[in-house]
């Protein structure tokens, strides 16, 4: 399966004369280190302008996690439209159009929710010119897109009526925008043809004062939308919550009672709506400076989530004070095919002290490290050495001998030929017996969603996995551990030594996060799993250990199904935390393992490598 990466890479590399990698760690780029600098500064929009090969990037990483279950065609134009649109991104003019948009009075992010459809359309366009056969698998990702997109605005609607045009499909663009999207038919022809700065300057001219009337009107339904949310009883934090029941109160009871029976604003009748927004505009005047702040943020969280699908994935992102949107741009650095040429800002000195040096030597951790692996692995040594115990006596190491009982051979058995010789059999010969090593290869799959920051979870499960880890390396098995949230991240692969990924697993706790996507996880670690235990001609196991149901990826039958079709290939257990009904019981069946309380982790790890072990030996 690596191959197939690699040569969709070298295919890519001839076409675009960057260098392109696959990653399982997810999407970036690098540029020259010695011109980054300059690249940020331009970013930031410090620098106007910059020679047009400092601004080219030196490679480029592709995320094989998102692609894995795709077809090669839509790989490739899947990289393509990321290549295509990270060289044509003129990153001054995203900043000066959130600018702009603020100081009209606007979140900075409604011009994100225009310019990033339109810059993602152009980037096709630029595909398109080379590669006209693009054009089916180009449309189907943005196809994907739309079925994705939920809880849209008029403006959200208006920047997707051009992508609607761009996909032959005006008839879907959304009834509340199509007669201004329809209207500017041509600026949209021109605009996905000019260069950068053209298209900027013909969107702040030609589009910006209708697409200004459909942020307003959003502005309307989201103030109707937060009631809604109050009326229906949805947790908020701190003083919004407060303000917005006092802000609802101040409607007619029968209003009140009427909001809890609409799902979003989009439902409330237009009579309704207006009469609502009038009274509204009559509330004392820091009410009305809450509700614009709240709306302020809300309108901010949607844009964020909106964004997400048409911003470059190879521009790394972060959000700002007030939502302003920043490129984290990287440095490239030579590296091999199996791993990522992006450099890391926040990697550790390579000037170490004596004392440090010396630790990593012996320990693969620094001082400071190797004081908390110390007291970790206190209450582990007793259950390391239990377990050890039990495993050999499962698992017994056999010594080289040799047997007799062959008629050739290089060594006589001097004690069998007076049975052998009288009875004319002949065999006299001894040969070496070289006991063949039974082994199993692990995969650990642990869940660093943001769920697992609650209670003593993160830290269990650090004891945990140093206590697998200690046991099979002393074992001699090989094993493999990777991290997921809604990413996937290695912190041990198969071929590395034990020692030096101590201390990435001491730093969990600083990975934890975000969503649980466990069909991402299952399929890159599935993938990794198989590799190795067809090169090494070994079985494998693989263990998942989650607090909680997955909230992004495949769920319900959709997931079961993934994961009865992966039982096929090798056993996968999963393991679940809590004394309610979790997602192990549900999605794994009878390779399901509940436990109460995490802090019983260890004797779960423990109940499934014997048993897996009893299983080799039984089958052996």
């Amino acid at each position: 399966m690596k191959e197939k990466w690699k040569a969709i890479a070298s295919l890519l590399e001839g076409e675009y004369d960057i260098q392109v990698q696959g990653s399982y760690e997810g999407w970036g780029a690098g540029y020259d280190p010695k011109v980054l600098p300059l690249v940020e500064m331009w970013a930031r929009g410090e620098v106007q302008d910059i020679p047009s090969n400092i601004k080219r990037p030196v490679g480029v990483v592709f995320g094989i996690p998102d692609l894995v279950r795709k077809s090669e065609e839509y790989i490739i134009n899947a990289i393509r439209h990321e290549i295509s649109y990270l060289l044509s991104a003129d990153l001054p003019l995203w900043k000066m159009g959130q600018r702009e948009f603020f100081r009209f009075g606007y979140q900075p992010t409604a011009f994100l929710v225009l310019y990033t459809v339109l810059e993602s359309i152009r980037a096709d366009e630029r595909i398109l010119e080379q590669y006209l056969n693009s054009a089916y698998t180009l449309r189907r990702r943005y196809e994907e897109v739309l079925a994705n997109l939920k809880n849209t605005y008029p403006y959200h609607e208006f920047a997707l009526g051009f992508l609607r045009l761009w996909l032959s499909k005006p008839e879907e663009i959304d009834t509340s925008v199509r007669r201004q999207v329809l209207s500017l038919e041509d600026f949209f022809k021109e605009y996905i043809k000019a260069d950068s700065q053209r298209a900027y300057l013909l969107l702040m001219e030609e589009a910006f004062g209708k697409y200004r009337a459909c942020i307003e009107d959003s502005l309307e339904f989201n103030y109707i939308d937060m009631l809604i949310e109050e009326a229906l009883g949805k947790t908020k934090q701190g003083h919004k919550g407060r303000i917005m029941t006092d802000i609802l109160k101040k409607l007619p009871e029968e209003y009140q009672h009427l909001m809890s029976s609409f799902k979003s604003s989009r439902q409330v009748p237009e009579e309704l709506r207006r009469d609502i927004l009038k009274r509204l505009k009559n509330l004392p005047d820091w009410m009305k400076d809450y509700i614009k702040q709240m709306s302020y943020m809300s309108l901010l969280e949607r844009d964020l989530e909106f964004i997400s699908y048409f911003l470059p994935k190879t521009l790394q992102t972060e959000v700002e004070h007030r939502g302003f949107v920043s490129f984290l741009i990287k440095g490239w650095e030579e590296t091999s095919s199996e791993g990522s040429g992006l450099s890391q800002k926040d990697a550790k000195s390579s000037e170490e002290s004596p004392i440090d040096r010396k630790y990593k030597r012996e320990y693969g951790l620094d001082q400071e490290e190797f004081r908390r692996y110390q007291l970790l692995m206190r209450g582990i040594m007793p259950f390391v050495e239990s377990m050890k115990r039990k495993f050999k006596r499962l698992m017994p190491e056999e010594e080289e001998g040799w047997l007799w009982g062959y008629t050739h051979g290089r060594r006589v058995d001097y004690r069998k030929m007076h049975i052998e010789i009288p009875t004319k059999r002949g065999r006299i010969y001894q040969r070496r017996v070289i006991p063949e090593k039974k082994q199993l290869a692990f995969k650990l799959l642990l869940d660093v969603s943001s769920s697992m920051k609650r209670e003593d979870k993160i830290e269990n499960a650090i004891k945990s996995l140093l206590l697998f880890s200690q046991v099979l390396s002393e074992m001699k098995m090989p094993f493999s551990i990777d991290a997921f949230a809604e990413r996937i991240f290695s912190i041990k692969s198969f071929e590395e030594d034990y020692m030096s990924a101590k201390a990435r697993i001491l730093e969990l706790n600083k990975m934890l996060g975000g969503g649980t996507n466990i069909e991402k996880a299952l399929l890159v670690s599935g993938e990794d799993l198989q590799i190795f235990c067809r090169k090494q001609g070994i079985k494998g196991v693989m263990l998942v250990f989650s607090d909680g149901e997955p909230t992004r990826g495949l769920k319900g039958e959709a997931l079961k199904d993934l994961i009865r079709e992966l039982k096929a290939r090798f056993p996968i257990v999963g393991i679940g935390v809590g004394e309610t009904k979790n997602f192990v019981e549900e999605y794994f069946d009878k390779t399901g393992i509940k436990i109460r309380d995490v802090s019983m982790l260890p004797s779960a790890f423990m109940l499934v490598m014997e048993n897996q072990f009893r299983r080799l030996q039984s089958s052996s």
